[in-house]
Parts: C-alpha cells; sequence; structure tokens
C-alpha cells in the first residue's frame, strides 16, 4: 500500500471507503497488474487500461502530453443493470492553467445512441473532505445512485454514488462525475476554488466523450450539490473560454456553497442551527482555509489560524469531512473552544477577502438557465446565504428558478428535490424555454 494511505485515518476507513487495491479488484473483473490479460477490466475499445490498485490514482511523471480533458486511462467498474461503468483518469488544469491529473467515474445506458449522442449530465459531489483517500470514485462500486452518509444503510465514510443515477441512465444519459483535483490524485485539494473546480467538472465532460462506446455529444447539464452547487453555477457563468466545444444547456444546483465572500465578512443572517454544525461549519472552514493557501502563494495560515486551528489544519489533510468535524467537535466543540481555532474575522487581511470575493458566483450574469433548490431546516449552507446568491443573479435578467424545500436539510435535498431536478434538466436537453422566478 502507497505511503499516502499510510495515515492513520484511512487505516481506520480500511473496511469501509477502499481505495483500489484495498478491496476494489473483484468489483473490476480483473486479476491485477493492468497488462493486456486484463481483458475483464477494460473499459471500453480504444480506451488505455488503466493500472488496478492504489496505481490507478498515480498519474504518469511527467504528465502526458495533451490538451485538458484527454483520457489518461480508464478501468471498468461495476454497473447498474443494463449499464457501464469505468474509473476514468483525465488531464485538467487548475485555476492558474497548471495541468495535473484528475479521477472520476462515467457510467452510460446499454443500446443504441440516438444520431446525435447521447446527452452528458455531468455531477459535482459535495464536500467529502482534503485527502486523497475521500475521493468518491475510490469507494467499492461507485457507480450507484448516492449513498446518504447519514443512514444507518450505509457502508461508507462519506457520500458515495450520484443522485438519481439509474433515472438519468434509464432517459439515455451518459453520467459523468470528477472527483475534483487532488482528491485521488496528487496535489493538496483546491476546495471551493472556483475555476479549478470548474475545469474539472468540464474537463469530465470531455473526458467521458473521448470514451467511443459511450458516445456522448456535447449537449450537457450539470448538477451539483454543496460545494459541487458552487461549481455548478460558475460553470453557468462562463464555459466558452475553457471549453468552447460543449453546448451547456443548464445547470441545477442543491444547496450552493455560494455566498463565500458575504460569509467571511460577516453579512449573512444566522441560519439553522443544531447541536453538531458549529463544530462542522468550522471543519468547513478549515477546509476552505487549507484549499486557498494551497491555490494562493501570497496567503498565509497564520493570518486566519490560531495555533490550534494551525493543528487542525494538519488534521484536514488526514480525515475525510464527518471524521474531522467529530475530532473538532471532540478537542474544542464540547468544550465551547471552537473560537481558539481561527483568528477573527475582523482581523483577516484584505488579501484573503480579494480571494474569497472573487470565488464568490452571482457577480457575473449567467450564460445558460439556472435551477437552485434549498432546504430550508440546512445546517451546512445557510438559506439566508442561497438566497443572496439567487438575489445577485436574478439582477442580471437571465431565468433562474429557485425553489425551497420545507424542512429539508443537507442531506435530504438530494432526495426531496429529485423530481424537480430530473424535469428540469430533461426539458433542457429537449430545448424548452426555462421558468424563472426571479
Amino acid at each position: 500500500m502507497r505511503a499516502w494511505l499510510r495515515a492513520g485515518a484511512a487505516a481506520a476507513f480500511a473496511t469501509l471507503l477502499v481505495l483500489p487495491g484495498l478491496g476494489t479488484a473483484a468489483a473490476d473483473g480483473s486479476r491485477g497488474g493492468g497488462g493486456d490479460g486484463d481483458r475483464g477490466a477494460r473499459c471500453a475499445p480504444g480506451a488505455p487500461l488503466g493500472p488496478d490498485g492504489d496505481a490507478f490514482y498515480e498519474p504518469p511523471s511527467p504528465l502526458p502530453a495533451g490538451r485538458h480533458g484527454d483520457l489518461i486511462w480508464a478501468r471498468r467498474v461495476d454497473a447498474p443493470g443494463h449499464a457501464h461503468a469505468c474509473r476514468i483518469l483525465y488531464l485538467s488544469t487548475l485555476h492558474d492553467g497548471t495541468p495535473v491529473a484528475v479521477s472520476g467515474l462515467v457510467a452510460w445506458p446499454d443500446g443504441t445512441a440516438p444520431r446525435g449522442g447521447r446527452d452528458v449530465v455531468a455531477w459535482a459531489h459535495g464536500t467529502v473532505g482534503g485527502p486523497r483517500q475521500c475521493a468518491p470514485s475510490a469507494a467499492p462500486d461507485p457507480a450507484r445512485n448516492l449513498v446518504d452518509y447519514f443512514t444507518y444503510q450505509s457502508p461508507y465514510q462519506i457520500d458515495v454514488g450520484v443522485p438519481a443515477l439509474t433515472d438519468f441512465l434509464d432517459t439515455g444519459d451518459v453520467v459523468v462525475a470528477t472527483d475534483y483535483q487532488g482528491l485521488g490524485t496528487p496535489g493538496v485539494h483546491q476546495y471551493v476554488v472556483a475555476a479549478t473546480e470548474t475545469h474539472n467538472v468540464l474537463d469530465s465532460v470531455t473526458a467521458a466523450r473521448r470514451l467511443r462506446s459511450a458516445r456522448a455529444s456535447n449537449h450537457t447539464a450539470v448538477l451539483g450539490w454543496s460545494q459541487g452547487g458552487g461549481a455548478a453555477v460558475f460553470v453557468g457563468q462562463d464555459t466558452s473560454g475553457y471549453s468552447p466545444d460543449l453546448d451547456l444547456v443548464g445547470v441545477a444546483a442543491l444547496a450552493p456553497a455560494a455566498d463565500l465572500g458575504p460569509q467571511f465578512e460577516g453579512l449573512v443572517p444566522p441560519g439553522p442551527r443544531n447541536d453538531s454544525s458549529e463544530s462542522h461549519n468550522a471543519a468547513l472552514r478549515v477546509n476552505v482555509y487549507r484549499g486557498f493557501l494551497a491555490a494562493y502563494p501570497e496567503l498565509r495560515a497564520t493570518e486566519v489560524l490560531q495555533p490550534a486551528g494551525l493543528q487542525a489544519l494538519e488534521g484536514d489533510g488526514t480525515a475525510c469531512i464527518e471524521h474531522f468535524a467529530d475530532v473538532i467537535q471532540n478537542n474544542v466543540g464540547d468544550a465551547h473552544q471552537l473560537d481558539t481555532l481561527f483568528q477573527p474575522l475582523r482581523d483577516v487581511p484584505q488579501s484573503w477577502h480579494r480571494r474569497f470575493h472573487e470565488n464568490t458566483p452571482g457577480f457575473v450574469a449567467p450564460v445558460t438557465p439556472v435551477l437552485v433548490m434549498q432546504g430550508t431546516a440546512d445546517t451546512v449552507i445557510n438559506p439566508h446565504s442561497t438566497q443572496q446568491y439567487v438575489d445577485r443573479a436574478c439582477a442580471f435578467g437571465r431565468p433562474v428558478e429557485y425553489t425551497t424545500y420545507e424542512g429539508a436539510t443537507h442531506n435530504t435535498i438530494p432526495f426531496e428535490a429529485q423530481q424537480q431536478y430530473l424535469s428540469w434538466i430533461a426539458d433542457r436537453f429537449a430545448g424548452a424555454a426555462a421558468p424563472s422566478t426571479c
């Protein structure tokens, strides 16, 4: 097992959240090694076969030459009935244009594709944490309908799967799901750094189109949740400059992380709370700082974190988000000492606030229809924050539909809003006029 999996947290996850090589070989139908004899593991004709085990997530060094979105390799995983699925490794870029390898998952239905190819739904997942082992595609059997971590039925340490995956496949769509840079593959995950995440999402679609068997067209819709909801609405502000060959028909965001600047300036009224939300939100805040420190070299950790917070920053690279939040709760939350982690927001330098602002969507007009869905009992994404984003986006006069779900929480919104986003995305692919509540 590679050194990056030897962290204590990874050992604790070994029986539940497993990277390839710790139990996925049988699911892949492979005999290991990634050689020509691995016919059962081949993803699709013409697709380079990726190695088995942990090595799948270790990209070649140096990275192969090519354009962002080019496929590096792929490997079959179990799929729902009448469908195919593969883990993929593909080229993408960071916010500053630095090439990186990103992992993900793609699934497509059996049968003959339409003449112009299949529509593509790009899934942008919610927060799973900072370490490499938290990549959703690395879980056993990742091509499945979303499994909520907060259920007795979940065998995972994170949310795994794609909401309504089988519904999209039954409709005839290709579904692709990025892990984002730094999850699965090397490098510190640039959490909520908008350009990095949007590049990773858009390039996942291009990579899916490289699989000839998937017959993916350029017609694309993005569905995102939480962290991925923020990425989705950023994608909806501009794709032509980065991926001009894609035809983006709409973006749908579930409880999007879309109000970073006002939140860190203390300009958002308090939202719903529960007994664990303060520690959970502290974990998210550390995750934001870690991602920005990785992306922007002018920023300093001591400008936003006290000594206890610097210790937590190290832990954010070890434990997936719910484990990390539990540790914060145990170490400082139970003692009502969460304030010992952070420098007061009033003392945070403007260099940080400038970066928060530029990673806040809604200050640029959407170029495609937008759907936003928010639970009123969400203790993770403050409903007031979502309303502020919607107000900004509506000011441009473009179609933005906003629906609130009474009593829905952060973890239930992907299920409670399912019929709405399924119908909305289908309508966008069909070319129907987009509704607006602005």
